[in-house]
């Protein structure tokens, strides 16, 4: 099944990527909204929680570094439970894949094709999710390797043109304004957000050099906390809070406030392609978890032969998920969360009863020591 690997280098920039793109294009309102100018200590807090949950995941990931977790689950827990945890993995991964696109479709609609119904974009973008997944995971960390470049030179190009439109004196508000009930609300709703990072357990055993790979998520958590605080702050510095919670997509506000040169009105179109194509790497790899999920559950050699019946049931699920944005808002920031944390704990448990066993094992192996 494994043929090639994934450096140290393409696990950076694919999770500076992973984090960089969602967050930025629907996760921003509900958090500005929620913390004011508090929104960057909660990202720090949410941070710090993805760092926890990285060595979680190392650590667990690390005792069979060549052994697929839904494979060697069933020693660590009794087969209907591992079945179970798994399954909650598996649709954890689906329903994100169905999330992300549905929210995709609406931006596309609300912005760009007003008139365009949604299943049609869930269409085209779904068969392009369909046919990176069939590709394999190699590929597609590749295909994040050579879009970080470009992001990053749109970041810094966006950065360096709007930070001339930003209003200084609101800086002061970051040390003066805070609000202990809403860090707490924050660092609640956007601590699931950050701990996705534990889905890497899924793809261990493609990674090369695995005794790097915990300090390669360290400076992938700092870089996209440093990026994502920088960009928070300046979209603060630029609209206020208040102006922010009631924008639907307040990035593309800030980018249109660019303006280069008499031919150039703005850049959104051309920065907005580069912010589609992260959020279609981090969608293809929430569905490629998915197929390979319930590929290894059902024992299947290959998982391919699923990657085109399941996205069109992504498809399905991302139109009927939600009667409009406004009810996939409300579900995102009053849901998801609570349902977030649970899934992303399981990996805890699989350490802890693993633990567990190993020190079980132990202690009657020196029993039978004491006795001969």
């Amino acid at each position: 099944m494994k043929t090639e690997g994934i450096s140290q280098h393409q696990i950076i920039f694919f999770l500076i990527l992973f984090f960089y793109s969602t967050f930025v294009g629907f996760s921003s309102v509900q958090l500005v909204k929620m913390t004011q100018y508090d929104s960057l200590i909660v990202i720090f807090i949410g941070g710090l929680c993805a760092v926890a949950q990285a060595f979680i995941g190392i650590k667990l990931a690390n005792r069979r570094p060549d052994q697929f977790i839904v494979s060697y689950g069933r020693e660590i827990f009794p087969y209907w439970i591992h079945l179970f945890l798994m399954g909650a993995m598996f649709f954890f991964c689906f329903h994100g894949s169905a999330f992300m696109l549905r929210e995709y479709e609406d931006f596309i609609i609300q912005v760009y094709l007003p008139e365009t119904p949604n299943w049609a974009i869930g269409i085209l973008f779904g068969s392009t999710v369909a046919i990176m997944a069939r590709l394999g995971i190699v590929t597609l960390f590749r295909s994040a390797q050579g879009l970080f470049f470009i992001t990053i030179l749109a970041i810094l190009l966006n950065t360096f043109f709007v930070g001339k439109e930003l209003r200084w004196e609101r800086s002061i508000a970051f040390i003066t304004n805070h609000d202990f009930q809403g860090i707490l609300q924050g660092s609640y709703f956007i601590s699931p957000f950050f701990c996705e990072i534990v889905l890497l357990i899924f793809i261990f055993p493609y990674i090369m050099d695995k005794k790097k790979t915990r300090r390669s998520l360290f400076w992938a958590i700092f870089l996209s906390i440093s990026l994502i605080i920088i960009y928070i702050g300046f979209l603060i510095l630029l609209f206020g809070p208040n102006l922010i919670a009631h924008l639907a997509y307040p990035l593309l506000e800030m980018v249109r406030f660019i303006k280069i040169a008499e031919f150039i009105e703005n850049l959104d179109p051309l920065l907005i392609a580069v912010w589609s194509t992260m959020v279609y790497i981090k969608l293809s790899f929430f569905f490629y978890l998915a197929v390979q999920i319930l590929a290894q559950l059902l024992k299947l050699k290959d998982y391919r032969p699923l990657t085109f019946s399941l996205a069109a049931v992504v498809v399905s699920m991302s139109v009927t998920m939600a009667e409009n944005f406004a009810n996939l808002i409300d579900v995102y920031e009053h849901s998801w969360p609570t349902f977030a944390l649970c899934v992303e704990s399981i990996p805890l448990l699989y350490l802890l009863m693993d633990t567990f066993k190993n020190y079980v094992k132990k202690k009657a192996i020196k029993k039978v020591e004491k006795i001969t």
